[in-house]
């Protein structure tokens, strides 16, 4: 890799009372140059030895003939103003650079190391090029890694995270409404199909319906073309479904219950009749065991439990299952979420799927920052023990404030979009080496852009990019409320889902899949 081609040079290293040193760089800007927040430069340390890569935390314009005494005095007598001439002796501006790595020359190629030259003042500062750009933040070329955007301030240069780094581990995605998470989860998807990594989508608002159609990936509705086995569920999950159990009654449930998962897949007519058997061991009552058994028996009119899916089948290379969770109420949806997360961590286990990425958008629902959900358990194990066997989850949510901190800090690469400044005191520690300006105008941050921060492996230093346009359609968009309002007509009809749509069978994989993941064992 050559860095011979950093031509375009933005200005000179100076010295002040604290800098040149080994952690940072003031930088006076040639005229007509500028420098945004988070770009980087480059200052020559030694000329063909080392080159010292910075970040952008801040500028300033040092500019005598606007003090304010002249600049009144020009407004009273009508004077121009000449600070529009870039060429004013007197006139100039600084920028501070963080310094990040530096790049030592060995031979035909550069190392990076940490900053250990102290460059002298006077040096030339380049702005950085994109080969130097992906090395320092060890990015990877576009057609080979999740291309999500470009560098804010950057000249466009483009962002493509490592899927070898990034992927083994997991992925948090934050920020406040209409920011742009759900913009990024479909970035994150077309590249995950263009890659061929299967992935299952937990859609709580059903906004990647419509993308998932153009991915040629399958939706699947809940109660309809998706249901859960009642094998696949834990004890909590299930009595939180089976309504005014008494404390006896409901040890009933739970014995037969924990009875027929140690037999393996089993459904609720076993439940039903393991029930009386449970009861004759307690002791109970005629009438206590028939109770139970009637009131286990309406999971039967819970419409999410069923046959379950054919995952196998299902998740080959390219695979987007999408999971469409609209108009589930909160037991069901904390039901299908464990469900899903135990049966695909199961089948990794065993090696009956390809890894594969796991998405829950509203993740706090699910990972509460206090207390359990009938969720929570199964998918503490699956983060935990997930990326040893392959299975990267991808957490969304617009409050950190409300998700488990240990759930947080295990995330090894993190998107970060505009937040609340109380909702940014809950992500301390995740923020990696951005600094603290850089953070504090989080709360400022455009839709569309975010902070982007990991661990070493991922994404080696913090910095804001600009996400992508999409392929696909963008489901997630904030409603105008007044332009819908005036073309409003109240409907006459009832939508198909409200009508009751025919079953439909369970697709089989995606159209267009490859041969397969290389080495997907």
């Amino acid at each position: 890799m050559s860095f011979a081609h950093l031509t375009e040079r933005v200005g000179t290293v100076v010295a002040d009372e604290s800098t040149p040193s080994f952690s940072s760089l003031l930088v006076a800007l040639r005229p007509g140059k500028l420098a945004r927040p988070g770009e980087l430069l480059v200052a020559v340390g030694e000329e063909g030895v080392s080159l010292s890569v910075g970040r952008v935390v801040w500028g300033r314009e040092v500019n005598p003939y606007e003090a304010a005494e002249l600049s009144h005095m020009r407004e009273l007598l009508r004077l121009e103003s000449p600070s529009v001439r870039e060429d004013l002796p007197r006139r100039f501006r600084l920028v501070m650079l963080d310094l990040l790595e530096e790049l030592v020359r060995q031979g035909d190629s550069w190392n990076l190391r940490e900053p250990q030259t102290l460059v002298p003042a006077g040096s030339p500062v380049y702005r950085a090029t994109p080969d130097t750009v992906a090395h320092v933040l060890g990015l990877v070329s576009p057609s080979k890694g999740l291309s999500v955007g470009t560098l804010v301030g950057g000249a466009n240069l483009p962002i493509s995270l490592n899927p070898k780094e990034v992927l083994p581990r997991h992925i948090l995605i934050v920020g406040t409404t209409g920011t742009g998470k759900s913009w990024l989860r479909g970035v994150l998807a077309e590249e995950l199909v263009s890659l061929g990594v299967p992935q299952v989508n937990l859609d709580i608002h059903g906004e990647a319906v419509e993308a998932t159609e153009e991915l040629n990936g399958i939706n699947l509705t809940p109660g309809k073309t998706l249901t859960i086995r009642l094998s696949s569920l834990a004890e909590p999950e299930v009595i939180g479904m089976i309504p005014w159990l008494t404390e006896l009654q409901e040890q009933l449930v739970r014995r037969a219950f924990l009875n027929l998962k140690k037999r393996g897949d089993f459904d609720v007519d076993d439940l039903v009749n393991e029930i009386p058997k449970v009861g004759a061991e307690f002791n109970a009552r005629r009438d206590t065991i028939s109770i139970a058994s009637d009131r286990a028996s309406a999971l039967r009119h819970v419409h999410v439990i069923g046959k379950g899916v054919d995952w196998p089948s299902l998740l080959r290379p390219k695979a987007l299952v999408n999971i469409d969770c609209r108009g589930l109420g909160h037991s069901e949806l904390h039901a299908v979420a464990a469900a899903i997360a135990r049966e695909l961590l199961s089948l990794r286990m065993r090696n009956r799927i390809p890894p594969l990425v796991l998405s829950i958008d509203e993740a706090h629902m699910f990972l509460p920052s206090s207390g359990d959900t009938p969720s929570s358990t199964v998918l503490r194990e699956t983060i935990r023990f997930g990326r040893h066997y392959g299975v990267c989850l991808i957490l969304v949510t617009p409050s950190p404030t409300d998700i488990d901190q240990r759930v947080i800090r295990v995330t090894n690469t993190r998107f970060i979009f505009a937040l609340e400044p109380d909702q940014l005191d809950s992500l301390r520690g995740v923020f990696a080496d951005a600094p603290r300006d850089l953070v504090g105008r989080l709360p400022k941050f455009e839709q569309g852009t975010c902070l982007l921060t990991g661990s070493r492996e991922t994404v080696r230093h913090a910095v804001p990019i600009r996400v992508r346009g999409r392929e696909t359609k963008h489901g997630g968009a904030t409603p105008d409320i007044v332009t819908e309002v005036q073309k409003w007509k109240p409907r006459t009809q009832p939508t198909p889902r409200e009508a009751g749509e025919p079953k439909e069978e369970i697709a089989g994989p995606p159209r267009g899949e490859s041969e397969g993941l290389e080495k997907w064992l």
